[in-house]
């Protein structure tokens, strides 16, 4: 984890492995994680979320880049010098995913994990670390999730499933102590299920499944419904 913070080479790897569909989705999540850290999220910054809800707006993140860089140069804060260089890239590779003329730079998404990271660092919350990591790395640890995007919601709702497991399910009840991507090897199979039409009860009798047979606890249906409810209302 050490080196994502200084190799930017290895920021490269992550960034081309993030669907080209969902990239401004991707770094959005990532930017979000620090969200309720801020005193104030910055109008700038939610002007930006606004953008990268919907596709057809990405190409006003060219402008967007512009006024957080001028919030940024008027920024006195040194630590929040870092987030803003963040969000500033998250705007640029947003405009860059608009395919409108004149982009930026095609590397401006390789530093987004290491920004991450570094702010994370600064803020010095175990909670937090775990967050930004996890989304950061969501495609290089679920290889098979990639090929499952389709639509720039995709990322929007396996992220939501991912959070609902870990908050949720949780059988083991290790949410308060154990790494943030304890249960993220389950969240592709549960997200397909989902993407393919799955009712609720499909999805309990995974959940129930995987509960009993792979990790080993004694869930029930019952528990495992009220899970599946939150799925699918995702």
């Amino acid at each position: 984890m050490n080196e994502i913070k200084t190799d930017i080479k290895i920021g490269q790897q992550i960034f081309e492995n993030v669907p080209e569909i969902v990239r401004p989705n991707w770094a959005g999540l990532v930017l979000s994680r620090f969200d309720r850290y801020l005193e104030k999220i910055p109008v700038e910054i939610l002007e930006l979320y606004d953008i990268i809800d919907e596709k057809q707006k990405w190409k006003l993140a060219h402008d967007q880049f512009t006024k957080i860089r001028m919030l940024n140069l008027s920024n006195t804060d040194k630590d929040f010098e870092l987030y803003l260089r963040l969000a500033e890239r998250v705007a640029k590779i947003t405009y860059n995913s608009s395919e409108q003329s004149a982009p930026f730079d095609a590397n401006s998404g390789f530093a987004i994990p290491m920004f991450a990271l570094q702010y994370c660092d600064l803020i010095d919350d175990e909670h937090l670390h775990q967050e930004v990591k996890s989304t950061i790395l969501i495609f290089q640890r679920n290889k098979g999730f990639k090929n499952s995007i389709t639509a720039t919601t995709d990322l929007i709702v396996y992220k939501k499933i991912d959070d609902i497991l870990w908050i949720d399910w949780d059988p083991i009840g290790v949410n308060d102590v154990a790494p943030r991507d304890e249960y993220q090897g389950y969240v592709p199979e549960i997200f397909r299920l989902k993407k393919n039409g799955a009712d609720r009860i499909e999805i309990a009798k995974k959940l129930l499944d995987i509960e009993r047979n792979q990790i080993g606890m004694l869930g029930t249906l019952d528990e495992c419904l009220i899970v599946a409810d939150k799925i699918i209302e995702a």
